[in-house]
């Protein structure tokens, strides 16, 4: 788990925080860099195996004024691993074909 202590260009509240945060997980190009949960159950076997680079705990964020406080969970190892590869193939302006590959006929 990561804890990011940030302070911000304008004051923000949590729910406003964490609403922005849900949009930038589902909607935006980041989707395959951040995720979101807001499950009161998560350890940290839950994140395991996951392919983002960081998954974040909206319900451990706090907000005060400018400043604010976020809890990142990550798989230091297969989602590392995603993330190379996915810049890799930003770089190279390609994708991997998928696997089973169809045999040519």
């Amino acid at each position: 788990m990561a804890i990011l202590n940030l302070n911000l260009k304008s004051e923000t509240e949590r729910d406003e925080l964490n609403d922005y945060l849900r949009y930038i997980a589902l909607h935006s190009g980041l989707q395959k860099q951040v995720d979101y949960s807001n499950s009161p159950e998560a350890v940290s076997s839950d994140f395991v195996g996951s392919r983002a680079a960081g998954v974040v705990d909206a319900l451990a964020t706090i907000a005060d004024g400018n400043r604010c406080v976020l809890y990142v969970w990550y798989d230091n190892e297969y989602g590392y691993s995603c993330q190379v590869i996915r810049m890799a193939q930003y770089i190279c302006n390609t994708t991997l074909k998928p696997y089973p590959v169809e045999p040519v006929a």
